[in-house]
């Protein structure tokens, strides 16, 4: 026999589901990796640098690169150039030798660079005026 009035059943208490919030998270945090991993500029040529104890972190707006490799050849962020194009290299980049002259080069040379490809570079440099030089490290441990 059926029930007139059947009896209530418990209403089911709301629950936050805890799993797709977890994976939007870990969406997220995926995300935040790989977009910070492509940000990262590498305006240098990759070379084997010295280390050295009182070594510093390079100030993020140096924008000049001089790369010295251990067979002689320059870079200046990237662009291969000879030391007779420097002054031409640098006054292509943006604001000119006299944006060049108010900001810091950083002296990328390799570990087993001759010292006479720096000093050339160095001298070249100071030729056009730019005396302030930031050298390039690995810090050392």
């Amino acid at each position: 026999m059926a029930r007139l009035f059947p009896t209530r059943q418990k209403k089911r208490m709301p629950r936050i589901e805890i799993i797709p919030m977890v994976d939007v998270m870990f969406l997220l945090l995926v995300f935040y990796i790989l977009s910070s991993l492509a940000m990262h500029h590498h305006r240098g040529i990759p070379v084997n640098l010295p280390a050295a104890t009182s070594s510093e972190a390079a100030a993020a707006n140096l924008e000049i690169i001089l790369t010295v490799r251990p067979t002689g050849e320059y870079f200046i962020n990237q662009r291969a150039v000879k030391l007779s194009e420097l002054e031409e290299a640098l006054a292509a980049l943006p604001g000119g030798l006299v944006a060049a002259r108010r900001t810091n080069v950083v002296l990328n040379a390799d570990l087993s660079a001759q010292h006479r490809y720096v000093v050339e570079a160095l001298d070249e440099l100071r030729k056009l005026g730019i005396n302030d030089f930031v050298i390039a490290t690995e810090g050392k441990n």
